[in-house]
Protein backbone atom coordinates (compact mmCIF):
# COMPACT_ATOMS: atom_id res chain seq x y z
CA UNK A 1 0.00 0.00 0.00
CA UNK A 2 0.88 3.21 -0.79
CA UNK A 3 2.43 5.47 2.48
CA UNK A 4 1.31 8.48 1.29
CA UNK A 5 -2.38 7.31 0.82
CA UNK A 6 -1.86 5.58 4.05
CA UNK A 7 -0.75 8.48 6.62
CA UNK A 8 -4.00 10.07 5.31
CA UNK A 9 -6.49 7.94 6.62
CA UNK A 10 -6.74 7.15 10.46
CA UNK A 11 -7.37 4.08 10.86
CA UNK A 12 -4.46 3.25 9.28
CA UNK A 13 -2.13 5.38 10.94
CA UNK A 14 -3.30 4.08 14.12
CA UNK A 15 -2.90 0.66 12.69
CA UNK A 16 0.80 1.32 11.80
CA UNK A 17 1.80 3.30 14.91
CA UNK A 18 0.27 0.59 17.13
CA UNK A 19 2.54 -2.69 15.47
CA UNK A 20 5.36 -0.04 15.48
CA UNK A 21 5.41 0.95 19.15
CA UNK A 22 3.95 -2.59 20.10
CA UNK A 23 0.95 -1.40 21.92
CA UNK A 24 -2.87 -1.51 21.35
CA UNK A 25 -4.80 1.18 19.36
CA UNK A 26 -8.75 1.36 19.11
CA UNK A 27 -10.99 4.00 17.32
CA UNK A 28 -14.40 4.16 18.94
CA UNK A 29 -16.75 5.72 21.67
CA UNK A 30 -16.43 9.04 23.25
CA UNK A 31 -12.93 8.56 25.07
CA UNK A 32 -9.17 9.58 24.19
CA UNK A 33 -7.62 7.78 26.81
CA UNK A 34 -5.00 4.76 27.79
CA UNK A 35 -5.55 2.11 30.05
CA UNK A 36 -1.63 1.31 30.23
CA UNK A 37 -2.12 -1.69 27.75
CA UNK A 38 -4.55 -0.16 25.10
CA UNK A 39 -4.56 3.60 23.60
CA UNK A 40 -8.44 4.39 22.68
CA UNK A 41 -9.10 7.02 20.24
CA UNK A 42 -12.49 8.22 20.50
CA UNK A 43 -15.30 8.35 17.17
CA UNK A 44 -14.10 10.56 14.51
CA UNK A 45 -15.06 12.37 11.44
CA UNK A 46 -15.24 10.31 8.43
CA UNK A 47 -13.63 12.81 6.48
CA UNK A 48 -10.98 13.47 8.55
CA UNK A 49 -8.55 16.56 7.77
CA UNK A 50 -4.64 16.97 8.35
CA UNK A 51 -4.56 18.86 11.20
CA UNK A 52 -7.54 16.09 12.80
CA UNK A 53 -5.00 13.38 11.70
CA UNK A 54 -2.05 15.02 13.35
CA UNK A 55 -3.72 15.49 16.68
CA UNK A 56 -4.40 11.80 16.64
CA UNK A 57 -0.80 11.15 15.38
CA UNK A 58 0.39 13.05 18.12
CA UNK A 59 -1.70 11.07 20.74
CA UNK A 60 -0.99 7.95 19.88
CA UNK A 61 2.89 8.78 20.17
CA UNK A 62 2.43 10.93 23.30
CA UNK A 63 0.18 8.02 25.07
CA UNK A 64 2.52 5.34 23.38
CA UNK A 65 5.61 6.89 24.92
CA UNK A 66 3.99 5.96 28.52
CA UNK A 67 2.69 2.88 28.17
CA UNK A 68 6.70 2.09 26.82
CA UNK A 69 8.62 4.25 29.33
CA UNK A 70 6.61 5.27 32.36
CA UNK A 71 6.90 3.40 35.70
CA UNK A 72 2.85 3.66 36.91
CA UNK A 73 4.24 1.32 39.68
CA UNK A 74 6.71 3.38 40.95
CA UNK A 75 4.20 6.45 40.56
CA UNK A 76 1.58 4.76 43.02
CA UNK A 77 4.08 4.29 45.68
CA UNK A 78 4.94 7.97 45.58
CA UNK A 79 1.43 8.70 45.82
CA UNK A 80 1.78 12.44 45.33
CA UNK A 81 -0.03 15.41 45.75
CA UNK A 82 -2.60 16.76 43.12
CA UNK A 83 0.19 19.83 42.08
CA UNK A 84 2.91 17.36 42.47
CA UNK A 85 1.12 15.18 40.20
CA UNK A 86 0.85 18.21 37.96
CA UNK A 87 4.34 18.84 37.59
CA UNK A 88 5.24 15.51 37.67
CA UNK A 89 3.18 15.31 34.64
CA UNK A 90 4.83 17.79 32.71
CA UNK A 91 8.84 16.92 33.17
CA UNK A 92 7.87 13.42 32.41
CA UNK A 93 5.75 13.77 29.49
CA UNK A 94 8.98 15.89 27.98
CA UNK A 95 11.17 13.10 29.50
CA UNK A 96 9.14 9.91 27.82
CA UNK A 97 8.62 11.69 24.31
CA UNK A 98 12.26 12.12 24.00
CA UNK A 99 13.22 8.38 25.06
CA UNK A 100 10.72 7.38 22.26
CA UNK A 101 12.09 9.98 19.20
CA UNK A 102 15.71 8.16 20.39
CA UNK A 103 14.14 5.21 18.99
CA UNK A 104 11.17 6.47 16.48
CA UNK A 105 13.39 9.18 15.08
CA UNK A 106 9.96 10.46 12.68
CA UNK A 107 7.59 11.11 15.96
CA UNK A 108 10.03 13.95 17.11
CA UNK A 109 8.43 16.17 14.30
CA UNK A 110 4.84 14.51 15.45
CA UNK A 111 5.64 16.33 18.77
CA UNK A 112 7.20 19.63 17.91
CA UNK A 113 4.08 19.58 15.01
CA UNK A 114 1.74 19.14 18.25
CA UNK A 115 3.39 21.45 20.77
CA UNK A 116 3.32 23.97 18.05
CA UNK A 117 -0.34 23.61 17.23
CA UNK A 118 -1.72 23.51 21.23
CA UNK A 119 0.55 26.14 22.46
CA UNK A 120 1.73 28.28 19.53
CA UNK A 121 -1.17 30.73 19.61
CA UNK A 122 -1.06 33.82 21.83
CA UNK A 123 -3.53 32.58 24.25
CA UNK A 124 -5.01 35.10 27.15
CA UNK A 125 -2.91 35.15 29.85
CA UNK A 126 -4.56 34.13 33.45
CA UNK A 127 -5.01 36.35 36.01
CA UNK A 128 -4.34 34.07 38.37
CA UNK A 129 -0.15 34.23 39.32
CA UNK A 130 -0.10 31.08 40.81
CA UNK A 131 -1.64 29.03 37.93
CA UNK A 132 0.66 31.01 36.11
CA UNK A 133 3.65 29.17 37.69
CA UNK A 134 2.41 26.23 36.19
CA UNK A 135 1.77 27.84 32.91
CA UNK A 136 5.46 29.05 32.84
CA UNK A 137 6.54 25.63 33.74
CA UNK A 138 4.64 23.80 31.16
CA UNK A 139 6.22 26.23 28.59
CA UNK A 140 9.62 25.89 29.98
CA UNK A 141 9.81 22.77 28.63
CA UNK A 142 8.48 22.45 25.80
CA UNK A 143 11.12 25.29 24.53
CA UNK A 144 13.69 22.89 25.19
CA UNK A 145 12.14 21.22 21.81
CA UNK A 146 10.07 24.59 20.01
CA UNK A 147 12.09 27.56 20.85
CA UNK A 148 8.99 29.68 18.73
CA UNK A 149 7.16 29.23 22.34
CA UNK A 150 10.20 31.70 24.17
CA UNK A 151 8.71 34.78 23.90
CA UNK A 152 5.42 33.10 24.85
CA UNK A 153 7.11 31.81 28.16
CA UNK A 154 9.13 34.83 28.83
CA UNK A 155 6.03 37.01 28.81
CA UNK A 156 4.61 34.75 31.17
CA UNK A 157 7.44 34.33 33.29
CA UNK A 158 7.68 38.65 33.85
CA UNK A 159 3.88 38.21 34.79
CA UNK A 160 5.11 35.44 37.89
CA UNK A 161 7.92 37.55 38.53
CA UNK A 162 5.85 40.79 39.55
CA UNK A 163 4.27 38.54 42.10
CA UNK A 164 6.87 36.13 42.99
CA UNK A 165 10.09 38.25 42.73
CA UNK A 166 13.40 35.94 42.72
CA UNK A 167 10.98 32.64 41.82
CA UNK A 168 11.78 32.33 38.51
CA UNK A 169 15.56 31.91 38.74
CA UNK A 170 15.14 29.65 41.52
CA UNK A 171 12.88 27.35 39.28
CA UNK A 172 15.25 27.30 36.61
CA UNK A 173 17.92 25.93 38.64
CA UNK A 174 15.60 22.89 39.03
CA UNK A 175 14.66 22.62 35.43
CA UNK A 176 18.59 22.64 34.43
CA UNK A 177 18.67 19.95 36.39
CA UNK A 178 15.38 17.93 35.20
CA UNK A 179 16.71 18.93 31.36
CA UNK A 180 20.56 17.26 32.46
CA UNK A 181 19.90 14.21 34.38
CA UNK A 182 16.00 13.29 33.66
CA UNK A 183 16.51 9.57 33.20
CA UNK A 184 13.89 8.12 34.78
CA UNK A 185 10.10 8.25 36.59
CA UNK A 186 11.84 8.30 39.55
CA UNK A 187 13.52 11.32 38.68
CA UNK A 188 10.85 13.22 37.52
CA UNK A 189 8.83 12.26 40.61
CA UNK A 190 11.79 14.02 43.08
CA UNK A 191 11.80 17.11 40.78
CA UNK A 192 8.46 17.88 41.51
CA UNK A 193 8.78 17.64 44.56
CA UNK A 194 11.51 19.76 44.82
CA UNK A 195 9.46 22.31 42.75
CA UNK A 196 6.96 21.80 44.88
CA UNK A 197 9.02 22.90 47.90
CA UNK A 198 10.29 25.71 46.49
CA UNK A 199 6.89 27.24 46.09
CA UNK A 200 6.16 26.67 49.88
CA UNK A 201 9.12 28.06 50.71
CA UNK A 202 7.94 31.22 48.95
CA UNK A 203 4.66 30.64 50.75
CA UNK A 204 6.51 30.54 54.08
CA UNK A 205 8.81 33.62 53.58
CA UNK A 206 6.61 35.92 53.18
CA UNK A 207 5.83 37.62 56.59
CA UNK A 208 1.84 37.55 57.54
CA UNK A 209 1.85 41.09 58.35
CA UNK A 210 2.87 41.71 54.53
CA UNK A 211 0.79 39.12 52.56
CA UNK A 212 -2.34 41.19 52.34
CA UNK A 213 0.00 44.39 51.17
CA UNK A 214 0.06 44.53 47.04
CA UNK A 215 1.73 47.27 45.12
CA UNK A 216 -0.25 49.59 42.24
CA UNK A 217 1.48 47.05 39.28
CA UNK A 218 0.54 44.05 41.30
CA UNK A 219 -3.25 44.95 41.23
CA UNK A 220 -2.73 46.30 38.14
CA UNK A 221 -1.38 42.87 36.81
CA UNK A 222 -3.33 40.25 39.04
CA UNK A 223 -6.67 41.83 39.36
CA UNK A 224 -8.69 43.26 42.16
CA UNK A 225 -9.81 39.97 43.97
CA UNK A 226 -6.52 38.01 43.74
CA UNK A 227 -3.59 38.51 46.46
CA UNK A 228 -0.68 36.59 45.33
CA UNK A 229 0.28 34.55 48.35
CA UNK A 230 -3.32 33.32 48.80
CA UNK A 231 -3.33 32.41 45.32
CA UNK A 232 -0.15 30.19 45.66
CA UNK A 233 -1.40 28.89 48.96
CA UNK A 234 -4.67 27.92 47.00
CA UNK A 235 -2.27 26.16 44.15
CA UNK A 236 -0.23 24.01 47.23
CA UNK A 237 -3.70 22.57 48.47
CA UNK A 238 -5.80 22.50 45.12
CA UNK A 239 -7.50 19.12 44.00
CA UNK A 240 -7.33 17.92 40.31
CA UNK A 241 -10.13 19.87 39.54
CA UNK A 242 -8.46 22.86 40.56
CA UNK A 243 -5.75 22.76 38.25
CA UNK A 244 -5.51 22.99 34.45
CA UNK A 245 -5.55 20.27 32.49
CA UNK A 246 -2.21 18.89 31.48
CA UNK A 247 -0.71 18.30 27.73
CA UNK A 248 -2.41 14.73 27.52
CA UNK A 249 -5.36 16.10 28.41
CA UNK A 250 -5.18 18.88 26.53
CA UNK A 251 -4.51 16.69 24.01
CA UNK A 252 -7.32 14.74 24.50
CA UNK A 253 -9.96 17.63 24.82
CA UNK A 254 -9.00 18.72 21.10
CA UNK A 255 -10.40 14.96 20.34
CA UNK A 256 -13.47 14.61 22.11
CA UNK A 257 -14.36 18.08 20.53
CA UNK A 258 -14.15 16.37 16.67
CA UNK A 259 -16.60 13.43 17.72
CA UNK A 260 -19.36 13.33 15.44
CA UNK A 261 -23.21 13.98 17.34
CA UNK A 262 -24.63 11.35 14.22
CA UNK A 263 -22.66 8.27 14.56
CA UNK A 264 -23.71 7.76 10.70
CA UNK A 265 -20.92 10.30 10.25
CA UNK A 266 -18.18 8.48 12.54
CA UNK A 267 -15.44 6.84 11.99
CA UNK A 268 -15.13 3.40 14.05
CA UNK A 269 -13.12 0.23 13.79
CA UNK A 270 -14.20 -2.65 15.44
CA UNK A 271 -12.21 -4.73 17.83
CA UNK A 272 -11.29 -7.61 18.73
CA UNK A 273 -13.31 -9.62 20.75
CA UNK A 274 -14.59 -13.53 21.27
CA UNK A 275 -17.08 -15.58 19.47
CA UNK A 276 -17.42 -19.37 20.28
CA UNK A 277 -17.12 -21.59 17.21
CA UNK A 278 -17.30 -25.10 16.25
CA UNK A 279 -16.60 -27.78 13.54
CA UNK A 280 -18.80 -28.10 11.29
CA UNK A 281 -21.09 -31.12 10.67
CA UNK A 282 -20.38 -34.33 8.06
CA UNK A 283 -23.31 -33.44 6.32
CA UNK A 284 -21.66 -29.85 6.09
CA UNK A 285 -18.39 -31.16 5.27
CA UNK A 286 -19.32 -33.25 2.14
CA UNK A 287 -21.28 -30.22 0.75
CA UNK A 288 -18.79 -27.55 1.12
CA UNK A 289 -16.01 -30.35 -0.26
CA UNK A 290 -18.28 -30.57 -3.42
CA UNK A 291 -18.03 -26.90 -4.19
CA UNK A 292 -14.96 -26.04 -3.38
CA UNK A 293 -13.52 -28.64 -5.67
CA UNK A 294 -15.25 -26.87 -8.58
CA UNK A 295 -14.71 -23.66 -7.47
CA UNK A 296 -10.83 -24.26 -7.25
CA UNK A 297 -10.54 -25.35 -10.70
CA UNK A 298 -12.13 -22.29 -12.29
CA UNK A 299 -10.17 -19.55 -9.57
CA UNK A 300 -6.79 -20.97 -9.85
CA UNK A 301 -6.76 -18.99 -13.62
CA UNK A 302 -8.63 -16.19 -12.43
CA UNK A 303 -5.92 -15.54 -9.34
CA UNK A 304 -2.56 -15.16 -10.95
CA UNK A 305 -0.62 -12.15 -9.99
CA UNK A 306 2.62 -10.68 -10.66
CA UNK A 307 5.52 -12.61 -8.34
CA UNK A 308 9.07 -11.61 -7.96
CA UNK A 309 11.85 -14.07 -9.04
CA UNK A 310 15.40 -14.23 -8.95
CA UNK A 311 16.91 -10.88 -9.88
CA UNK A 312 19.24 -10.98 -13.14
CA UNK A 313 22.89 -9.64 -13.89
CA UNK A 314 23.28 -8.15 -17.72
CA UNK A 315 23.99 -4.93 -19.46
CA UNK A 316 20.68 -3.38 -18.48
CA UNK A 317 19.08 -2.22 -14.99
CA UNK A 318 20.53 -0.71 -11.50
CA UNK A 319 24.25 -0.56 -11.36
CA UNK A 320 25.35 -3.44 -8.76
CA UNK A 321 28.94 -2.67 -7.40
CA UNK A 322 29.32 -6.10 -6.60
CA UNK A 323 29.74 -7.07 -9.75
CA UNK A 324 31.91 -4.06 -11.18
CA UNK A 325 35.02 -6.21 -11.17
CA UNK A 326 33.97 -7.70 -14.52
CA UNK A 327 34.68 -3.83 -16.27
CA UNK A 328 38.69 -5.35 -15.89
CA UNK A 329 37.95 -8.27 -18.50
CA UNK A 330 35.57 -5.78 -20.50
CA UNK A 331 32.57 -7.47 -19.42
CA UNK A 332 29.71 -5.11 -19.13
CA UNK A 333 27.12 -7.06 -17.21
CA UNK A 334 27.38 -5.21 -14.31
CA UNK A 335 24.04 -4.29 -14.04
CA UNK A 336 20.89 -6.01 -12.08
CA UNK A 337 17.47 -5.97 -12.68
CA UNK A 338 14.59 -7.90 -11.36
CA UNK A 339 12.35 -10.43 -13.22
CA UNK A 340 9.01 -11.15 -12.75
CA UNK A 341 6.73 -14.07 -13.89
CA UNK A 342 3.17 -14.51 -13.81
CA UNK A 343 1.96 -16.72 -10.52
CA UNK A 344 -0.25 -16.41 -7.59
CA UNK A 345 0.58 -13.85 -5.09
CA UNK A 346 -2.53 -12.89 -3.13
CA UNK A 347 -3.99 -12.20 0.27
CA UNK A 348 -7.45 -13.22 0.12
CA UNK A 349 -9.85 -11.86 3.09
CA UNK A 350 -13.36 -13.71 3.94
CA UNK A 351 -15.50 -11.15 5.89
CA UNK A 352 -18.56 -13.21 7.56
CA UNK A 353 -21.55 -11.83 8.36
CA UNK A 354 -23.47 -13.13 11.58
CA UNK A 355 -25.52 -11.10 12.65
CA UNK A 356 -29.21 -11.38 13.53
CA UNK A 357 -30.61 -11.47 10.68
CA UNK A 358 -28.66 -14.63 9.65
CA UNK A 359 -30.25 -16.63 11.81
CA UNK A 360 -32.37 -19.02 8.87
CA UNK A 361 -29.35 -18.41 6.22
CA UNK A 362 -26.29 -19.24 8.52
CA UNK A 363 -25.49 -22.75 8.11
CA UNK A 364 -25.84 -21.85 4.12
CA UNK A 365 -23.35 -18.76 5.07
CA UNK A 366 -20.96 -21.15 7.07
CA UNK A 367 -20.93 -23.45 3.90
CA UNK A 368 -20.30 -20.98 1.67
CA UNK A 369 -17.62 -19.38 3.61
CA UNK A 370 -16.18 -22.73 4.60
CA UNK A 371 -16.41 -23.71 0.06
CA UNK A 372 -14.47 -20.58 -0.55
CA UNK A 373 -11.59 -20.68 2.01
CA UNK A 374 -11.14 -24.48 1.22
CA UNK A 375 -10.78 -23.91 -2.38
CA UNK A 376 -8.76 -20.99 -2.17
CA UNK A 377 -5.73 -22.65 0.49
CA UNK A 378 -5.42 -25.56 -2.06
CA UNK A 379 -4.39 -22.95 -4.91
CA UNK A 380 -0.36 -22.68 -3.98
CA UNK A 381 0.33 -19.00 -3.56
CA UNK A 382 -3.10 -17.47 -1.78
CA UNK A 383 -2.96 -16.42 2.09
CA UNK A 384 -6.41 -16.78 3.07
CA UNK A 385 -7.74 -15.25 6.24
CA UNK A 386 -11.58 -15.50 8.11
CA UNK A 387 -13.11 -12.66 10.15
CA UNK A 388 -16.35 -13.25 12.02
CA UNK A 389 -18.46 -9.92 12.76
CA UNK A 390 -20.21 -8.76 15.55
CA UNK A 391 -18.61 -11.03 18.19
CA UNK A 392 -21.02 -11.48 20.87
CA UNK A 393 -24.32 -10.17 21.53
CA UNK A 394 -25.53 -6.57 21.48
CA UNK A 395 -25.38 -7.12 25.15
CA UNK A 396 -21.83 -8.86 25.62
CA UNK A 397 -19.48 -6.93 23.39
CA UNK A 398 -21.13 -7.43 20.07
CA UNK A 399 -22.92 -3.83 19.37
CA UNK A 400 -25.04 -2.08 22.55
CA UNK A 401 -22.35 -1.60 25.23
CA UNK A 402 -19.20 1.01 25.66
CA UNK A 403 -16.77 -1.08 23.59
CA UNK A 404 -18.26 -1.23 20.13
CA UNK A 405 -18.40 -3.97 17.62
CA UNK A 406 -16.30 -6.43 18.26
CA UNK A 407 -14.69 -9.19 15.26
CA UNK A 408 -13.36 -12.20 15.88
CA UNK A 409 -10.71 -14.14 13.77
CA UNK A 410 -12.14 -16.87 12.04
CA UNK A 411 -8.62 -18.31 10.39
CA UNK A 412 -5.49 -15.80 10.79
CA UNK A 413 -3.67 -15.32 7.87
CA UNK A 414 -0.75 -17.49 8.22
CA UNK A 415 -2.92 -20.43 9.52
CA UNK A 416 -3.72 -23.91 8.86
CA UNK A 417 -7.15 -24.71 7.31
CA UNK A 418 -9.80 -26.06 9.94
CA UNK A 419 -13.26 -26.97 9.99
CA UNK A 420 -14.64 -24.48 13.10
CA UNK A 421 -16.26 -22.78 11.17
CA UNK A 422 -20.01 -23.13 12.68
CA UNK A 423 -21.15 -19.54 14.32
CA UNK A 424 -23.92 -18.69 16.06
CA UNK A 425 -26.05 -15.58 14.00
CA UNK A 426 -26.24 -12.61 16.75
CA UNK A 427 -26.21 -8.85 16.85
CA UNK A 428 -26.38 -6.16 14.57
CA UNK A 429 -24.21 -5.80 11.43
CA UNK A 430 -21.04 -3.70 12.08
CA UNK A 431 -19.96 -3.93 8.50
CA UNK A 432 -18.34 -0.44 8.03
CA UNK A 433 -16.14 -0.96 11.44
CA UNK A 434 -15.17 -4.50 10.71
CA UNK A 435 -13.81 -3.84 7.73
CA UNK A 436 -11.68 -1.15 8.89
CA UNK A 437 -10.30 -4.04 10.91
CA UNK A 438 -9.76 -6.04 7.94
CA UNK A 439 -7.60 -3.06 6.33
CA UNK A 440 -5.22 -2.71 8.88
CA UNK A 441 -4.58 -5.98 8.95
CA UNK A 442 -4.09 -6.76 5.21
CA UNK A 443 -1.71 -3.67 5.07
CA UNK A 444 1.02 -5.69 7.10
CA UNK A 445 0.67 -8.59 4.43
CA UNK A 446 3.70 -8.54 1.83
CA UNK A 447 1.40 -10.21 -1.00
CA UNK A 448 0.88 -7.96 -4.44
CA UNK A 449 -2.19 -8.73 -4.75
CA UNK A 450 -5.19 -7.98 -2.03
CA UNK A 451 -8.63 -9.28 -1.40
CA UNK A 452 -11.55 -8.85 0.33
CA UNK A 453 -14.57 -11.44 -0.20
CA UNK A 454 -17.82 -9.97 1.99
CA UNK A 455 -20.96 -12.26 2.76
CA UNK A 456 -23.84 -11.04 3.91
CA UNK A 457 -27.54 -10.65 3.81
CA UNK A 458 -28.48 -7.62 4.65
CA UNK A 459 -28.07 -4.25 4.85
CA UNK A 460 -25.18 -2.75 7.67
CA UNK A 461 -26.06 -0.41 10.34
CA UNK A 462 -24.50 2.29 8.76
CA UNK A 463 -24.51 2.36 4.99
CA UNK A 464 -22.30 6.00 4.80
CA UNK A 465 -19.31 4.39 7.24
CA UNK A 466 -19.96 0.82 4.89
CA UNK A 467 -19.60 2.69 1.96
CA UNK A 468 -16.77 4.97 3.21
CA UNK A 469 -14.29 2.08 4.10
CA UNK A 470 -15.15 0.53 1.02
CA UNK A 471 -13.98 3.32 -1.21
CA UNK A 472 -10.85 3.96 1.05
CA UNK A 473 -10.23 0.30 0.31
CA UNK A 474 -10.14 0.48 -3.09
CA UNK A 475 -8.10 3.36 -3.04
CA UNK A 476 -5.40 1.81 -1.31
CA UNK A 477 -5.36 -1.06 -4.02
CA UNK A 478 -7.81 -3.14 -2.10
CA UNK A 479 -10.30 -5.25 -4.46
CA UNK A 480 -13.46 -5.71 -2.87
CA UNK A 481 -16.13 -8.17 -3.86
CA UNK A 482 -19.26 -9.44 -2.15
CA UNK A 483 -21.26 -11.92 -2.06
CA UNK A 484 -25.36 -11.86 -0.95
CA UNK A 485 -26.73 -14.48 0.50
CA UNK A 486 -30.62 -14.95 -0.52
CA UNK A 487 -30.45 -11.50 -0.53
CA UNK A 488 -29.53 -8.59 -3.17
CA UNK A 489 -28.54 -5.78 -0.43
CA UNK A 490 -24.98 -6.13 -1.11
CA UNK A 491 -25.69 -5.25 -4.68
CA UNK A 492 -26.35 -1.61 -3.29
CA UNK A 493 -22.40 -1.16 -2.15
CA UNK A 494 -21.32 -3.10 -4.56
CA UNK A 495 -23.24 -2.67 -7.83
CA UNK A 496 -20.65 -4.17 -10.53
CA UNK A 497 -18.53 -6.58 -8.04
CA UNK A 498 -21.39 -8.60 -6.18
CA UNK A 499 -23.72 -11.63 -6.97
CA UNK A 500 -26.64 -13.56 -4.86
CA UNK A 501 -26.64 -17.14 -4.48
CA UNK A 502 -29.71 -19.20 -2.87
CA UNK A 503 -27.74 -22.22 -2.07
CA UNK A 504 -23.94 -23.87 -2.32
CA UNK A 505 -24.45 -25.39 -5.39
CA UNK A 506 -24.86 -21.70 -7.07
CA UNK A 507 -21.00 -20.72 -5.22
CA UNK A 508 -19.02 -22.03 -8.09
CA UNK A 509 -20.60 -20.25 -11.64
CA UNK A 510 -21.75 -17.07 -9.32
CA UNK A 511 -18.00 -16.52 -8.09
CA UNK A 512 -16.50 -17.99 -11.72
CA UNK A 513 -18.96 -14.72 -13.04
CA UNK A 514 -18.03 -12.37 -10.40
CA UNK A 515 -14.64 -12.55 -10.67
CA UNK A 516 -13.56 -13.44 -14.09
CA UNK A 517 -13.74 -9.67 -16.20
CA UNK A 518 -12.46 -7.91 -13.12
CA UNK A 519 -9.66 -10.75 -12.33
CA UNK A 520 -8.40 -10.99 -16.13
CA UNK A 521 -8.10 -7.13 -16.67
CA UNK A 522 -6.23 -7.32 -13.30
CA UNK A 523 -3.24 -9.34 -14.83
Amino acid sequence: MNNQLIMRSLPMVASVLGRKYGVKVVIGGTGAYTDGDTIHLPALPLECNETLIGLARGFVDHEAAHIRETRFDWLRLANLTPLEMHIWNSFEDWRVEHRLARLFPGCRSNFNWLIQHLFGNANEQTADPAMAILNWLLLSVRTWDVQSLIEQRDEVGRFVEIHYPGLIERLNLVLQKVHAYCDSTQDCILYAREVVSLLKDTSASQPPQNRGLRSEETAEKSGPDTLPMDALNRLLTADESNLPNDWGEALATSLRKETPKDVNEALCVAQLGKKATKQISQEDAAITRKASNALRVQLQALLQSSVLSRSKIGRHGRLDARQLHRLSAADARVFRSDGHKVGINTAVHILLDCSGSMRRRIKLTTQVCHAVATALDTINGINVGVTAFPAGTPTDGGNGNDRGPTIWPILKHGERLHENFAVRATGCTPLGEAFWWVLQQMHTLSESRKIILILTDGDPDSFTMALNALEEGKRFGIEVYGLGILSEAITKLLPNHSCIINEVSELAPAMFTMLRGALINHK
